[in-house]
């Protein structure tokens, strides 16, 4: 199993629902700090995740786009140095 089989998705809306929650945990009393400090980690790592998969995004895209450019100029010069 490689690691894209492992891959877990952090959408915005997960995001969105680790904010609140850690929101209404500091405006109720009743909740410990140490709750609050645990959902605040929670949100944290979430944020992370999100950023770390959107680089990882990026990376893929960005080497697809250079694996093409560089077969695309491949082709290009061998077709020069057959017509020479």
């Amino acid at each position: 199993m490689d690691a894209h089989e492992l891959r877990v998705d952090v959408t915005d809306d997960d995001i969105r629902v680790a904010r609140r929650l850690w929101l209404a945990a500091l405006d109720d009393p009743a909740v410990s700090e140490e709750r609050t400090a645990r959902l605040h980690e929670d949100l944290r790592l979430l944020i992370h995740a999100q950023a770390q998969q959107i680089a990882e995004d990026f990376r893929r895209a960005h080497r697809t786009t250079q694996s093409a450019v560089a077969a695309e100029l491949r082709a290009l010069r061998r077709a020069a140095a057959s017509s020479d």
